[in-house]
């Protein structure tokens, strides 16, 4: 990028606003985009393989490779110039469909669908530098030798992973493409956490630049791309990030305040987080598109043909729902193929009476817990070590129940959606039990915030009449022998947990750490082989035994304010709400958050919407807001006139917001609000008392 193409983009929103000034008051001329060329980069990230697997967002069905390819197919369609990209993680975490075939079904897929370019992420070292070479370059998969990779027929990138024996990439860290007439560099770079992510075998023979050598990397190839007259450079990075109330950060944003304020680089394109991103961060426009083929990225570029520069850049990331939208029949054919090849894919992999279920695991022993336990203490790390002695499972990682009657794959996606890595750790019989007793933690208002690990290997007591330092007695191995606070055990947990996830900071002391399989797939191979499309047993055996603390006197009264987090799920607990198996959509509560189930629960129940995305789960919740909550319970509505009147009869009335009015007057009319008041402090927080008895109200007349 010349010194031209930094001025243009600092100055794009002026000559917008100067164009559009002409267009009103009807100025002669030509504008520049009309000689510029318009590029329309497609693409996906984070794919993970999966061919037939649907997901929901926003309570909608979404993804699956035969709907993804006719969005992306149509996309293309629209544009003169473009090119279509995958940014890292199309195979790794996949589903059986494809990962029962090494993932060559994915690979021929993106074949068919004329991919461009491609980057490399962690899950394409999974199982080793072999393995990846055969898949992108073609030739025998290595492991158990049974797939013959056809090998893509598209180019992969990456500058930052180093072959030990040459000191030089990988593969190679760059490609030119040319379309319209422009000239376009991809720079592919994967997260530098790869290390950590895969098992020591899955990197054995490469090292990954450190962040202040992959910033002189990047550099170094854009000086050779502009060398060779290209000025829009796009790097495939990746690496994490996440836009949110405008403000994108992650590694890729970090990258991007690292180059220089004059970088060539136009567009970072991130991934491995599965999150969305859509911002500028140092002029370079960052873009995610989530994951599983859920939705893909646009990215619009105006591109002058006799400098090669950017004028303008912007992106939309598009939403896969499926209704309205026909399965592209190429891709069908693929999935056909496979499961012909696989017809134990087309069959349950058993069958439950309804028992294995996740109910209570925050805070109980649980059947679904247990099974998921079992499955996670003998995954295989390929180190030709026998089962582990210990696994350990956070309940907010169980996302579903197992169903009643047939149990498919699908069926247990929901269980685990989130494709985390399994780790396996080294603890000692002390690290162990503080790991424990970091299941009991406080919120702020000092109400209990407790997430009891589900276990297997192992069992205890916990008595809740003591402190939390000595709640734990009676720790020992699952035939009774007393766990030793001084010997060393293997303990699984997943990705999440071994990094301090849920408040498990012990574990991010562990004496050795190694990176293994997918739980989802770890926990599917356990049900094959163990029930072998039979029945699906598990049942609470005695692994946590729980002392209730004895009664004590009535609590005070509470004048702590609620958050709307809060206030949702006591609504939710309430009404006894279990329906949702997927997290929520809002972009401000997290996936494994304590409430996330509530949330969720809430806003497929219809009780609730946010704002612009966000939730705002930590602030406090105001009274008009509680209102309109809990008037969707009530099926009687006051007229626009009754609830005017309604609302007038109060002194402060008139400082009921507009959206609220409506709401409050149904609770008014129905004695639930402002019974025995003359004002309504609409914008008034409520007290965790105050907002149980409105709650207990508004069931109660729902019920009547």
């Amino acid at each position: 990028m010349s010194w031209k193409k930094y001025v243009a983009k600092s100055t794009i929103r002026v000559a917008a606003t100067a164009l559009l000034l002409g267009q009103l008051f009807g100025a002669v001329g030509v504008s520049a985009a009309d000689t510029d060329v318009e590029v329309h980069l497609i693409g996906i990230n984070d794919f993970h393989g999966q061919l037939d697997t649907t997901s929901i967002v926003s309570d909608k069905k979404a993804g699956s490779a035969p709907i993804l390819a006719t969005y992306l197919k149509e996309a293309q369609a629209k544009y003169e110039h473009s090119l279509l990209f995958h940014n890292g993680d199309s195979v790794g975490a996949s589903a059986p469909v494809s990962s029962l075939d090494r993932d060559e079904p994915t690979m021929e897929w993106m074949n068919m669908m004329g991919f461009d370019v491609g980057s490399l992420g962690n899950h394409e070292f999974d199982q080793g530098i072999a393995a990846l070479k055969a898949q992108i370059f073609g030739g025998l998969d290595p492991k158990e030798g049974k797939v013959t990779h056809a090998g893509a027929k598209f180019d992969y990138v990456n500058a930052n992973v180093i072959e030990t024996a040459t000191g030089k990439p990988l593969i190679k860290p760059y490609v030119i493409k040319e379309v319209g007439g422009v000239k376009i560099g991809f720079i592919g770079l994967v997260t530098k956490s790869t290390p950590a992510k895969v098992s020591p075998s899955g990197t054995a023979g490469v090292t990954f630049l450190s962040a202040e050598e992959e910033v002189e990397a990047v550099n170094k190839y854009a000086k050779e791309l502009q060398d060779q007259g290209v000025e829009t450079i796009i790097v495939l990075a990746h690496d994490p990030a996440s836009t949110k109330e405008g403000v994108t950060t992650g590694e890729a944003a970090d990258l991007a305040k690292a180059l220089p304020a004059n970088t060539p680089v136009d567009v970072i394109v991130a991934g491995d987080n599965h999150a969305l991103a859509n911002g500028e961060v140092n002029g370079i426009l960052i873009v995610q598109a989530y994951s599983y083929g859920t939705a893909f990225e646009d990215i619009k570029l105006m591109i002058d043909p006799k400098t090669g520069d950017v004028t303008e850049k912007s992106a939309t990331v598009t939403t896969t729902f499926q209704e309205g939208v026909k399965e592209d029949p190429e891709t069908l054919a693929i999935i056909k193929k496979s499961l012909d090849k696989h017809p134990e894919l087309t069959k349950p992999v058993g069958t439950t009476d309804g028992s294995v279920t996740r109910t209570d695991a925050y805070n109980n022993e649980a059947p679904l817990g247990n099974l998921i336990a079992d499955a996670m203490r003998q995954a295989d790390f390929g180190d030709d070590a026998e089962a582990a002695d210990f696994a350990f499972m956070n309940p907010g990682g169980i996302r579903a129940d197992l169903p009643q009657g047939d149990v498919t794959f699908a069926d247990l996606a929901k269980i685990q959606p989130f494709g985390n890595t399994l780790v396996k750790l080294e603890l000692t019989g002390a690290q162990v039990k503080t790991l424990l007793e970091q299941q009991w933690g406080t919120n702020a208002d000092g109400t209990p915030n407790t997430k009891t690990l589900q276990i297997a290997g192992l069992k205890y007591t916990a008595d809740f009449n003591k402190a939390v330092a000595e709640r734990v007695t009676g720790l020992s191995l699952a035939d009774g022998t007393p766990i030793d606070p001084a010997k060393t055990y293997t303990a699984v947990v997943n990705n999440f947990m071994a990094a301090g996830g849920d408040n498990y900071k012990v574990l991010l002391d562990a004496k050795s750490s190694l990176a293994g399989p997918i739980d989802l797939d770890v926990f599917y191979q356990y049900i094959v082989d163990t029930f072998k499309g039979e029945s699906i047993v598990a049942k609470n055996e005695g692994r946590i035994t729980n002392v209730a603390a004895a009664e004590q006197p009535e609590a005070p009264v509470s004048n702590e304010s609620i958050t709307r987090a809060e206030f949702v799920t006591a609504l939710v607990e309430m009404l006894k709400l279990n329906e949702v198996t997927t997290a929520p959509a809002f972009k401000d509560v997290a996936a494994n958050a304590e409430y996330a189930d509530a949330i969720a629960e809430a806003t497929h129940a219809g009780f609730i919407q946010g704002y612009g995305g966000n939730f705002n789960p930590d602030r406090d919740i105001t009274r008009e807001e509680a209102a309109t909550i809990l008037a969707k319970l009530l099926k009687d509505q006051a007229t626009d006139k009754n609830a005017a009147t309604i609302i007038a009869g109060f002194e402060d009335g008139a400082t009921v917001s507009k959206y609220a009015v409506d709401s409050m007057a149904k609770l008014i009319d129905k004695g639930i609000f402002g019974a025995d008041s003359k004002q309504l402090q609409p914008k008034q927080g409520l007290t965790t008392n105050d907002a149980k008895a409105l709650i207990e109200k508004a069931v109660a007349a729902k019920a009547s």
